[in-house]
């Protein structure tokens, strides 16, 4: 059986997108809390129904 080694990827060839990723999630974090403590009411204003934003706020802050 061929032994199988797992080494480092290479470097990527693009610029890490930290920055932009961070301020990205916290984006969402924050849409989801506002999102979370609308009324009923104001729910249905936007077009939202219940269960679709209890879906939205329960994505971790990484999924979009």
């Amino acid at each position: 059986m061929p032994t199988v080694t797992l080494s480092a990827s290479p470097a990527s060839p693009r610029p890490a997108a930290g920055p932009f990723v961070l301020r990205l999630w916290l984006r969402r974090i924050r849409t989801r809390r506002a999102l979370a403590a609308l009324h009923p009411d104001q729910l249905r204003d936007i077009g939202l129904e219940p269960w679709d934003l209890r879906a939205e706020i329960d994505k971790p802050f990484w999924r979009a």
